[in-house]
């Protein structure tokens, strides 16, 4: 199987950097799948020129027009979106989403028949075992065709922090949430890790057998240093 990159650039990059990131990122020679997940106001400019399927940062679960500055699935759909980001410890911490809106959003994701990458972790000070199998259950509560999920293990603690967990307790994390998601739903999960991912560590990640893939963040945005971690593992 291939290793799947998914770049999430958070409010990277100006509007004149991105046609040449979309010429350059067109042009990087690799074997891996990609899905680009760039700002929601360049998603039709990625759609039109870029090579990759574009995934959306966010959605409203919604279909109430009456929701000012929100997205719905039924927007993304009629743009070409393929993928959205769902759970993401950003929009929980700081836009204070809850359990119940990461379920409603990946609820209506599913039915618009996106692709969800549904994000999760744990605090620096939780024991995965407990925290983890919760905030699973919560999130996929009455979620139909998981299959279809692409599951990102991100622990809270290294998202845009340049933390990384050692490389032996990923591969403990992700064998364990594996297991529990082919036990409890009876489904092997597509899993991929999430962050604090750069050029100097990309290539211990990838290599983890438990994995599939990464979620590159802020530095996703940055040609150069993608360019680095592609070549890196290409």
């Amino acid at each position: 199987m291939k290793k799947l990159l998914v770049l999430n650039h958070k409010m990277g990059m100006l509007y004149d950097e991105v046609y040449y990131y979309i010429d350059k990122l067109n042009n990087i020679d690799t074997d891996m799948d990609i899905i680009v997940c760039p700002s929601n106001i360049y998603l039709e400019a990625f759609l039109e020129t870029c090579d990759y399927p574009i995934g959306s940062q966010n959605v409203h679960y919604e279909m109430d027009i009456n929701n000012t500055g929100e997205i719905s699935t039924i927007q993304l759909k009629s743009l070409g979106v393929e993928y959205s980001l769902v759970g993401h410890y950003e929009r929980v911490s700081k836009f204070h989403e809850n359990e119940k809106i990461v379920n409603e959003k990946l609820l209506s994701i599913v039915d618009a028949n996106i692709f969800p990458i549904l994000c999760f972790g744990e605090g620096e000070s939780e024991d995965y075992r407990e925290v983890l199998p919760k905030k699973l259950d919560a999130y996929l509560k009455e979620v139909e065709n998981i299959e279809f999920i692409i599951f990102a293990y991100e622990p809270e603690y290294a998202i845009g922090t340049g933390i990384l967990p050692n490389i032996n307790r990923i591969k403990e994390v992700t064998e364990f949430i594996s297991g529990y998601l082919e036990s409890k739903y009876h489904k092997k999960p597509n899993l991929l890790y999430g962050g604090s991912v750069d050029s100097s560590n990309i290539k211990d990640i990838i290599n983890i057998d438990s994995i599939n893939g990464v979620v590159i963040g802020e530095e996703s945005s940055n040609i150069v240093e993608l360019e680095k971690i592609i070549n890196e593992v290409k």
